[in-house]
């Protein structure tokens, strides 16, 4: 195999996650707990940091059009229905992707059933975005591209304190200099169509790496395309 200098991203790509769960029947005259159960739900950083505008997904396994959703406070906290009978896929909304959880059973029996669901993760510090592209040797950002820009427009809107950095990346095809001025385009782009989408001017910088920072090697067209991306790195949450 060919040696190549490439950047490791697996630690910068890693989730930490860990949960507390209670579930106990109370005595209760509110018919909603009839067909439901009522969650109370606090999402914190490993640290156990109050984490705002976390998307939390709960989706049923029996029954999969059961999909409910909550989205944190600045306390880190919301309330939640869920139906009973089911076994409920917890599932988080993270940057370009949803990331599987854990489980939580909501029992199908008689009385009224009231739980807490204690949530803890690290979002990664870097994130690529894999459907972000663009025209070739352009800055032009591929329609495709915007339902993924729009989620994390979306986020940074709910996530008031969050910075992130738009860090632009080529293949070492072509002028070096030309691929650096290329990828900060890219990420000027980017930039700038999450500054209209989510108003967060002030909180997102755009920065261009070229070929310096390969993933993998360039010398099959796979290698490349992996080395072409938009990387978003989390400065502040």
């Amino acid at each position: 195999m060919k040696n190549f200098p490439f950047k490791s991203i697996a630690a910068i790509a890693l989730w930490l996650m860990t949960f507390q769960v209670s579930v106990s029947q109370i005595n209760t005259d509110d018919k909603r707990f009839e067909h439901s159960g009522f969650l109370q739900v606090t999402v914190t950083s490993m640290k156990g940091v109050p984490k705002l505008g976390e998307t939390i997904i709960f989706e049923g396994s029996q029954y999969p059009e059961r999909i409910f959703e909550g989205i944190s406070d600045a306390r880190g906290k919301f309330n939640i229905w869920l139906k009973k009978g089911d076994v409920y896929k917890v599932k988080i909304l993270g940057i370009g992707e949803m990331k599987d959880f854990n489980t939580i059973e909501i029992p199908d029996k008689p009385g009224a059933y009231q739980g807490k669901y204690q949530i803890q993760f690290e979002l990664p510090i870097s994130v690529t975005l894999d459907d972000v592209l663009f025209e070739t040797a352009k800055a032009d950002i591929k329609p495709s591209s915007f339902k993924s820009l729009n989620d994390l427009a979306e986020l940074l809107k709910r996530k008031e304190k969050m910075e992130i950095l738009v860090v632009g990346h080529t293949d070492d095809r072509g002028d070096f200099n030309k691929n650096m001025t290329l990828s900060l385009q890219r990420a000027e782009a980017v930039k700038q169509y999450l500054i209209k989408k989510s108003g967060a001017i002030g909180r997102i910088k755009a920065e261009g790496k070229g070929p310096s920072e390969p993933v993998s090697e360039n010398d099959t067209d796979e290698g490349r395309k992996l080395n072409r991306r938009t990387e978003i790195r989390i400065v502040k949450e």
